[in-house]
């Protein structure tokens, strides 16, 4: 626990397809800046606030709605030292427990596969952002045919809850947002390869700290349906920027 670094936590703490590059490439998109306030949405164990502070200088808060994940969050962000600039505390993303207008940037990582009612979270979404604020996302969407499961974000179908790129641009613009930048990251994610083990050698031991910490033993199946279902085409993944408006 001597050495946590940000880049000994990224193998589990960037709990999203694409990483931590993921991460960067997003914040680009949306245009982040030194000093602005950002809200991260479903911030997990902390990886990618603690990433926006330390790369673009911003001052984070976290919010989750599973208190294990904040209590983690926290100390991983104290062990690292970054605590003077990322916090996190326990909510839900449609009751979000800050004013009107608190934040230059709400942004969220593969989380609102999980949220049913997406008119509501963008309401909420837009309620605290300030005039000209912009809400950055990177989401899984529903593509053509029944999602193949287990998968990251769920292991039976009344865990997900992914709509079609459409319905989720008419919901956002609906909810009084503009469209500025939408990525379609699909073929990368289907380009993605999981590491076999040599031939005639037993699979690699997973690291120290590693996404088997927090999907279990299931994380080698929910990886390989999840690259399956892009190449089949059942989901399409995006990453968004949209203006409040």
């Amino acid at each position: 626990m001597a050495h946590v670094t940000r880049e000994t936590l990224a193998a589990a703490d960037q709990f999203h397809h694409g990483g931590a590059a993921a991460t960067v490439e997003l914040a680009n998109l949306a245009g982040l800046r030194p000093g602005m306030r950002v809200l991260d949405l479903g911030s997990g164990l902390g990886g990618p606030a603690r990433t926006l502070a330390a790369e673009f200088g911003c001052a984070v808060t976290g919010i989750d709605l599973v208190p294990d994940f904040v209590a983690a969050a926290t100390m991983l962000t104290e062990l690292t030292g970054m605590s003077d600039r990322v916090s996190f505390q326990q909510g839900s993303a449609l009751e979000l427990p800050f004013a009107d207008g608190a934040f230059d940037v709400v942004w969220t990582q593969n989380v609102m596969m999980n949220i049913a009612a997406k008119d509501q979270l963008f309401r909420e979404v837009r309620r605290v952002l300030k005039p000209g604020g912009r809400f950055a996302f990177q989401d899984i969407l529903q593509g053509e045919g029944e999602l193949l499961l287990p998968v990251p974000w769920a292991t039976e179908p009344s865990h997900s809850h992914l709509v079609r790129a459409e319905e989720e641009r008419n919901l956002l613009k609906a909810a009084g947002f503009r469209e500025v930048s939408w990525l379609d990251t699909t073929g990368r994610l289907a380009d993605a390869r999981l590491v076999p083990a040599a031939p005639g050698q037993a699979p690699a031991a997973p690291p120290p700290f590693g996404l088997h910490l927090v999907m279990g033993s299931s994380a080698p199946v929910k990886g390989a349906n999840l690259l399956a279902n892009a190449r089949e085409g059942r989901i399409l993944s995006v990453l968004g920027v949209f203006d409040r408006g």
